[in-house]
Formats: structure tokens, sequence, C-alpha cells
């Protein structure tokens, strides 16, 4: 892979989340706007972005891409085990323990993994990009249930927020579009390419407003294991896993380089779901992000 536009995507994309912080810092945008910028990502833009790449994609060859929705769930597993450990030696409360095992099981690789894996290897890699994510749903909705079980909360609310989870819709809608051949005509075509050309840009602005440097220094220990994990153990892992099944060309590549993003921004969702440690998720969000912009680029040189 050409190290140049590898650089030049995750550069783009540092400047668009600086972009972001500054209007925050200046007053021109909220924190609290990065919410309802959040809804427009995850409820219009995301899910065309998605749909647009399911539709035209060669699906000929879909159970090769199968196993890399695997290899998520694997990879992610083991490293919240990594991390459960990790936790249990240092001696954190219960909530701040499972909060951590949040941040290091689930991956960033919709919100960061989307624009850089499309920026870098094109429409087919954010194929395989999406095959990733759906064991990036899959975990989100295990570690739901898994937390009602051990903090208390409704089963329905997890399980009605995965099932109605837009983008999850925009794979099945997409799909069965590609699979029936469904002339969709100009007008809708470019509708949700215009509305797929505002994921990117609105996510890394929202992404920007949502970095908070301040709690970092009270969780750096938990947030420095947690970052490690996820930006070096876990793209190992992946590459191993991948050696086994005998993944070639974009389909290995993809899955390490996804393997290789920060923790997900629905980390703190979960935290926030089930009263966790907040600061805890938000300091290792942070920093995993922070620390990515210099540790993606050396891994897809290195790939």
């Amino acid at each position: 892979m050409d190290n140049m536009s590898s650089t030049e995507t995750i550069l783009v994309i540092v400047l668009m989340i600086f972009i972001g912080y500054i209007v925050k810092r200046i007053g021109i945008l909220k924190p609290g706007d990065s919410v309802t910028l959040n809804k427009i990502v995850v409820n219009i833009a995301i899910p065309s972005l998605i749909f647009l790449a399911m539709y035209n994609a060669d699906l000929s060859n879909i159970k090769i891409l199968l196993p890399i929705t695997l290899i998520c769930i694997i990879t992610g597993s083991l490293c919240g085990l990594l991390v459960y450990v990790f936790s249990r030696a240092r001696g954190y409360s219960k909530k701040t323990r499972w909060t951590l095992v949040g941040t290091s099981t689930l991956f960033n690789s919709g919100f960061i993994g989307y624009p850089v894996v499309l920026g870098v290897f094109g429409a087919e890699g954010l194929v395989r990009a999406v095959f990733y994510d759906m064991g990036s749903t899959i975990l989100f909705l295990c570690l739901g249930i898994l937390f009602i079980l051990l903090f208390g909360g409704k089963y329905t609310s997890i399980i009605r927020r995965t099932l109605l989870f837009p983008p999850l819709w925009g794979i099945i809608l997409g799909i069965f579009a590609n699979l029936m051949h469904l002339n969709l005509g100009f007008i809708t075509l470019n509708v949700l390419k215009y509305l797929s050309g505002a994921a990117i840009p609105i996510i890394m602005i929202s992404l920007g407003l949502s970095l908070e440097v301040g709690g970092l220094k009270n969780y750096f220990g938990a947030a420095s294991f947690v970052t490690i994990t996820r930006l070096m153990i876990s793209p190992l892992i992946a590459i191993l896993i991948v050696s086994i099944l005998g993944l070639h060309g974009l389909e290995g590549t993809v899955t390490v380089v996804e393997a290789g993003m920060p923790s997900a921004m629905l980390s703190l969702v979960l935290a926030a779901s089930y009263e966790l440690d907040i600061k805890a998720a938000a300091a290792c969000i942070f920093l995993s992000t922070v620390i990515s912009m210099i540790s993606l680029p050396i891994l897809i040189y290195l790939l």
C-alpha cells in the first residue's frame, strides 16, 4: 500500500478532527452539539454510505467476507479479556473494570475505520470494513446484555437499540437491493451519494467536539494500557488469526487495519447507559484516538 496515500488520508482526518476541536474552543459550537451531529451521522449519513457500498459491491465472494466479522468478534473478545485480567490485577472497582473492558473490546471500526479504509483502500476496502464493523455491532449487543446481568437494566432497551440501529439496516437493505438487482434510479442514487458524502466530515467534526483532555491525568495508567491493547496487541492478534484462516489480499489487510482502530464511541454509550465510569471511558477514547493518528499510518505502511 502506498504510504503517502495512507499518511495523507490520516492527515486529512486529523485536520477535520482539529477543526471540530477549534470551533469548540472558540465557541462556535458547543460539546453538546456533537449529540445532534452524531444523530445525523448514525441515522442518515452512515446508513447511506453503507447502503451504497453494499449496493455496488461484488457479493459473489460473500463467503470470503463473512470470516472478517468472526475475526472482529474473536479479536475484540480477547482484548477485553486481557484488559479484564489487567484491571483485576490493578484492583480497580467493578464499574471501572467493566468500563475498561468495554473500551478495549469495542473498535471504532465505523466512525474512524470507514474514513481511513475508504480513503486508503477505496470502495472495495469499505465493503470489507462494513463486514468487520458488523462484528463490532454484535460485540456491542453482547456487552449490553452482559452489563444488564452485572448491573441491572432492561434487555429490551439494548436489543431494541441494536435491531433498530440504522447502519445495520443500511447493510441489510444494501445487500438485498444488490442481490435482487433493484434499479433505484438516478435521483435516488444521487440523493444517497450526497447524504453519504456528509458522513466523514460530520463524523470528524463531531469527534473533535467530543474530545476532552481534562480527565486524562486521573486515568492515564488505565487509558495507556487500553490504548496499547487497542492499537498494538489487537492488530497482532488479527494478523495471527488472518494467517491461520488464510485470508489474503484486501480481506486480510483491511481486517488487520480495522483491528488497529481506537476505542469506540459506543463504549461511552454503554458506560453512560449503565452508570459506569464515564470519565475512564472518555480518557481511553481520547488517548487511543489521538495515538491512533500516529499508529494507523505505521500499521498501514507495514502491511
